[in-house]
């Protein structure tokens, strides 16, 4: 059974670290979201960064295995995407951050004709090496551009 969401927390309830991976994993019965493969990470939907208090909310996380987690980081697999593969409905954002916006995961925003307004990671070297590596780094504008 894929999505086993019987008794488990609701998707805005803060969990701790081992508790969200726990939760996660037995919402996806320890497979990855997109494939067969078996589950190795936790994702996190919207980067943990964002959050101040760590964003380890189960309606944040996905069950992924290596190769979709890097498709995941880089945004080749979009937040829609994974929320619609983990069958996640109750969609968790920062508390800055505005429902009525597209962000992708790394908290920028997603403009109708692709490019991508900077969000508060700009400079965040993880974010910029998963951006370049998924051809998207070039499609980033900064705030102060605009």
């Amino acid at each position: 059974m894929r999505n086993s969401a019987s008794k488990l927390p609701p998707g805005d309830v803060l969990l701790g670290r081992e508790e969200f991976k726990a939760v996660v994993f037995k919402r996806a019965a320890g497979t990855c979201v997109f494939c067969s493969q078996r589950a190795v990470d936790a994702h996190h939907i919207i980067e943990r960064k964002l959050f101040p208090d760590g964003g380890h909310y189960s309606g944040n996380g996905a069950a992924v295995c290596e190769r979709d987690h890097w498709k995941c980081e880089t945004t080749e697999l979009s937040v829609e995407e994974v929320r619609r593969a983990a069958c996640i409905q109750t969609i968790v954002l920062p508390p800055a951050f505005d429902s009525a916006r597209r962000y992708d995961k790394w908290g920028n925003e997603m403009r109708q004709d692709g490019m991508l307004i900077a969000g508060p990671l700009v400079d965040d070297v993880g974010m910029r090496r998963a951006l370049e590596q998924g051809g998207k780094l070039g499609r980033l504008l900064r705030k102060e551009w605009l």
